[in-house]
């Protein structure tokens, strides 16, 4: 498992508390102070110094979702780790090309998600649009 690091709403119950649980798997390894090389190089599967943050995002949409959560998570000290493995960043394009491509679940939630960007967009253009004509901003 990785990090995915793309909106949770788009995961699917497997990827989601795959990823919330490999983040915690880290938090041990960050501590013993173990080399984090195969999971920076050759390609972005973690990234570190958003874990906290990332972790409190997951365990909203999992309650969101009805589902149990018990697990808090600090991030550990990370200075023993290099500047450019502790500010590693996952390419979310990868990330969303992957899961569309490799679960039908994912692939749901992601065109959903992506819908509702397209309509709010739309909206607010419309709206914008409509302030503008009616002449209540000029």
């Amino acid at each position: 498992m990785r990090m995915w690091m793309i909106p949770s709403e788009c995961l699917c119950r497997r990827h989601l508390l795959g990823e919330h649980n490999e983040i915690h798997k880290h938090r041990h390894i960050f501590e013993k102070k173990y080399s984090i090389k195969g999971r920076i190089n050759p390609v972005v599967q973690i990234s570190p110094y958003k874990m906290e943050d990332r972790h409190n995002e997951l365990v909203e949409e999992m309650l969101k979702r009805g589902y149990n959560h018990k697990s808090d998570y600090r991030l550990p000290n990370l200075e023993y780790l290099r500047e450019e493995e502790r500010y590693a960043k996952v390419d979310i394009v990868k990330s969303i090309d992957d899961l569309y491509e490799r679960c039908n679940e994912c692939k749901l939630l992601i065109e959903q998600y992506a819908n509702n960007l397209w309509r709010k967009s739309i909206n607010n253009l419309f709206s914008f649009i409509w302030i503008i004509l009616t002449n209540k901003i000029l």
